[in-house]
């Protein structure tokens, strides 16, 4: 049990560079995105099944359960998080396919007078700019907000924040449910 959230982080790094390889950028990072979450949710239970079967008849409290279930899952989530950074910096050209889709989307939408009047009234404070201007903009927010870096930021807070809730309900469902049998 002590090395497999690495295990599982390394196995998640291999199955999210096959299905790069083999899908389209949006399908592999979902699949990616569920896999993790999978992870997640066997080391919690697992984590908490094998601490019931070790009490042998000691009683645990709800804090120390959930400290048992947190500590495989975020390990996970720290090697899992690792490895999305080497994923996205070194493994795939993911970043740049993202950008260029986001770019060239909005490029070519707002070449079109009917969509260029849109974006200006959803967007006010553009008024007065020209198109290329707004394809600048476009192209500065989207190399900032595209990123290994925020991929790595928003991986480690979703998983987390994850990681977290299905331990509490992993603990709540275990202390209601399965004990009692």
């Amino acid at each position: 049990m002590k090395w497999l959230p690495v295990i599982l982080a390394a196995v998640w790094l291999g199955v999210r560079w096959t299905l790069g390889l083999q899908l389209d950028v949006e399908s592999a990072q979902n699949t990616g995105v569920l896999l993790n979450i999978l992870f997640i949710l066997l080391l919690v239970f697992l984590a908490i099944s094998v601490h019931y079967r070790n009490l042998q008849g000691r009683v645990s409290g709800f804090l120390e359960d959930f400290k048992v279930c947190m500590k495989p899952a975020l390990l996970y989530v720290l090697v899992a998080v690792v490895f999305i950074g080497v994923y996205y910096a070194w493994l795939s050209d993911d970043i740049e396919e993202l950008r260029s889709a986001y770019i060239e989307t909005f490029n070519e939408g707002i070449k079109d007078e009917n969509n260029l009047a849109n974006f200006l009234s959803q967007h006010p404070e553009e008024k007065g700019k020209t198109v290329e201007e707004l394809m600048q903009k476009n192209r500065e927010n989207v190399e900032r907000n595209v990123s290994v870096q925020t991929r790595i930021m928003g991986g480690s807070l979703a998983l987390t924040f994850i990681a977290i809730a299905y331990g509490v309900l992993a603990v709540f469902f275990w202390r209601t449910f399965v004990r009692k049998w």
